[in-house]
């Protein structure tokens, strides 16, 4: 019996009910047994199976041959980046011009001794990076070189004629260019300084004799209308070599540099991966300027960005990923001040930013570079979802990757060309130094994925062959899994995201009121007082941080009844927690009464401060460049308590970063409901250091009059 045809209406109804039948779904479900992620295991093996380590190193190797920190070098980067950007499946991809200002171009730099034999020292051609940014021109010959030590002590001067001359240094050239060529005279500088301060924990000058160090001549530097000077940069090994040759008698050098200051502007490379919803975005960042090579700073974050790009709009083509619910802004800049520019102009968008990811320094090879791999947190003021959802995707990483041969092959986390190190990948407590501090201080909740310390960081030795495949995959990985869980989350899927926060809140809640009891217990009774308000002061912060990352999930969808539970649940603990702190005190046998209050104490809590909209990312340092007459004894009391706790902070181990412009860090915790007084104690918390409420009223003073700050609750 032949078959009969079927009517055009049910053939349609047919076609509707596989297409939806084969819709991409959530990536996210509930907390998997197995990952211990909020992402599906299919979802996960996916992601980890269509990035690639590899052509991030690509990548990598293609932006290390500009020289990214001339106005020529990065525009070049910008537009190859631009074009793989979209190549990779990016949309609406635009440069967007920043403002137009001074920019700075070398066309030739060459050092040479003069004899008795002649040979050059260095070349703008050979290593870019040796003719230090700012670097003016000029053309000498058999001019005297000069050794003036560290050039940083009065006595390595003194009774030293260095007009017309050259300066060899082995410290930071800033100091010699200050004192040898605007006080003294000298032309230029030579400089053999390697190890910037906040590396000089991992490594010191000639650890790595042939790495040259990355250096510039400040603008700020010289008079109006005066030349300005010329910076050469070399290995410690040549420093010595023509230290050694100054010791046998008179060195001369000719030098030949021709360099421009042309008035022009760089550019944010910007794209997107469209969401559902237009209104709401995750930030995707990475600097794309910097020196040639620059390889895992930051050739490695700008290559990770295409890769992410490449892996969404696969998986979204293959109909493995649906479109994200928030728009994907991806955004390649010159670091900070670009972040800055671009805030200026979109700071104001009419769009909700969820969070930033922010790639940076991310590939150094483990074993070559002496690194690890860390992911940080959002400070404590600023808690989010995307604390919980690093901490599970590190441990998923580590739990299938802490071998070189991992039995589940389906989640080992390598590349082709790779190393088979061992995973070893750690959450870091919040720390500054990159583009995550500005949406951070901006208020939105900023994530921060790198590979510290570095051996090469800041010099020549930043290459290529030091930036391990293996790990710019798992960086990518990392990447990938907060992402997906922040563009994607909607209504069941936020719900179990509230969950997974609720879990890992209650690991962190832990580990702080652990903090809070081991240093009361460490603290001396007639000091125990005064210290139990801040070990106080520290739980409730914790618990704070951890209700405020609950209720970020609200703003993605997540219903509120089970959230509010959760939320309740934390206030319950928290009262068992401080009741186990009273506990504790009590034991010792020291009355936990507060001093009586004096007179600064009683003004940091009636000062409630406020940021002023549109100054978010006003900083000290601005302010303090242009401090009012009658304030300079002011900003010295708070540079030195800033300095102090730098100083403290350094003696208790903490990374250098941690506290990079300590000032502002401080300064984000006013959100017109924290008082002067409670934002001490929440810094306490957050850095274990007490800083003294004197200095932070003259800080929140300062920058009061500089009209950043305002009072009010």
């Amino acid at each position: 019996m032949p078959l009969r045809p079927l009517p055009f209406a049910l053939l349609a109804v047919l076609a509707s009910l596989g297409a939806s039948a084969q819709a991409p779904v959530s990536p996210l479900g509930p907390i998997s047994p197995t990952t211990g992620m909020v992402l599906r295991d299919d979802v996960v093996r996916a992601l980890i199976q269509e990035s690639s380590g590899d052509r991030i190193h690509d990548g990598v190797q293609r932006l290390s041959l500009l020289a990214r920190d001339s106005v020529d070098g990065y525009s070049e980067a910008a537009a190859w980046t631009k074009a793989a950007a979209e190549a990779a499946g990016l949309q609406d991809v635009r440069l967007e011009a920043m403002k137009d200002g001074p920019q700075w171009r070398a066309t030739h730099g060459e050092l040479w001794v003069a004899g008795p034999h002649r040979h050059r020292v260095t070349s703008y051609a050979d290593l870019p990076m040796s003719l230090a940014i700012g670097s003016g021109s000029f053309e000498g010959k058999d001019l005297e070189l000069v050794d003036v030590g560290t050039g940083t002590q009065d006595a390595e001067f003194a009774g030293k004629d260095l007009k017309g001359k050259v300066v060899l240094t082995r410290g930071h050239p800033v100091p010699a260019l200050r004192t040898a060529v605007v006080k003294l005279g000298a032309v230029g500088v030579v400089s053999s300084y390697t190890t910037p301060p906040w590396n000089a924990p991992h490594r010191m000058d000639g650890d790595f004799p042939d790495q040259v160090g990355w250096a510039m001549v400040p603008r700020s530097l010289m008079p109006q209308g005066a030349r300005t000077p010329f910076l050469f940069m070399v290995s410690d090994r040549q420093g010595r070599e023509l230290r050694a040759q100054l010791q046998e008698g008179p060195v001369k050098v000719d030098v030949s540099v021709a360099t421009q200051a042309p008035t022009g502007h760089l550019s944010i490379v910007s794209g997107v991966i469209p969401g559902t919803l237009a209104t709401e975005e995750i930030v995707l960042t990475a600097h794309l300027d910097h020196y040639k090579p620059g390889a895992d700073d930051n050739a490695s974050g700008s290559a990770t960005l295409l890769e992410l790009v490449r892996t969404y709009t696969t998986l979204i083509r293959r109909g493995v990923l649906p479109p994200p619910v928030r728009t994907l802004r991806v955004l390649w800049l010159p670091e900070f001040e670009g972040t800055r520019e671009w805030f200026a102009h979109h700071g104001a968008d009419p769009v909700r930013r969820v969070a930033q990811f922010n790639f940076d320094m991310l590939g150094a090879s483990m074993t070559r570079a002496h690194s690890r791999f860390q992911v940080s947190y959002t400070p404590d003021w600023n808690g989010s979802f995307v604390n919980a959802v690093s901490e599970s995707t590190v441990a998923f990483m580590n739990r299938f990757n802490g071998v070189a041969y991992p039995r589940r092959k389906d989640f080992r986390i390598g590349s082709v060309t790779g190393s088979q190190d061992p995973m070893d990948a750690h959450m870091d407590r919040y720390s500054r130094g990159s583009d995550h501090q500005l949406f951070n201080d901006h208020g939105i909740p900023g994530v921060a994925y790198s590979t510290w310390p570095d051996d090469g960081y800041h010099t020549s030795g930043d290459r290529p062959e030091n930036v391990d495949p293996t790990q710019l995959h798992r960086a990518a990985f990392a990447g990938l899994a907060g992402i997906t869980v922040a563009a994607w989350a909607e209504g069941p899927g936020a719900l179990e995201l509230a969950r997974l926060v609720a879990v890992h809140g209650a690991k962190r809640v832990a580990e702080d009121e652990f903090r809070a009891r081991r240093e009361l217990a460490s603290t001396p009774a007639a000091q125990v007082p005064g210290f139990a308000r801040l070990a106080r002061a520290g739980v409730r912060a914790g618990y704070q941080r951890e209700r405020d990352a609950l209720r970020s999930c609200l703003a993605l969808g997540a219903p509120a009844e089970p959230v509010k539970a959760m939320v309740q649940a934390l206030e319950t603990a928290e009262s068992q927690a401080l009741k186990r702190l009273e506990a504790d005190g009590k034991a010792r046998g020291v009355s936990l009464k507060e001093p009586a209050l004096g007179e600064a104490e009683r003004k940091a809590r009636a000062f409630v401060p406020r940021r002023v909209k549109g100054q978010e990312l006003a900083s000290f340092d601005e302010l303090e460049r242009r401090a009012m007459p009658g304030a300079q004894a002011r900003v010295d009391a708070v540079k030195a308590a800033m300095g102090a706790a730098a100083t403290a902070l350094r003696e208790q181990g903490e990374s250098e970063l941690r506290f990079y412009q300590l000032a502002d860090a401080l300064a984000s915790y006013a959100d017109g409901k924290r008082s002067v007084a409670d934002i001490r104690d929440a810094a306490h918390a957050e850095y274990g250091h007490v800083f003294p409420v004197e200095a932070l009223l003259e800080l929140f003073g300062l920058l009061e009059q500089g009209g950043v700050m305002t009072r009010g609750r």
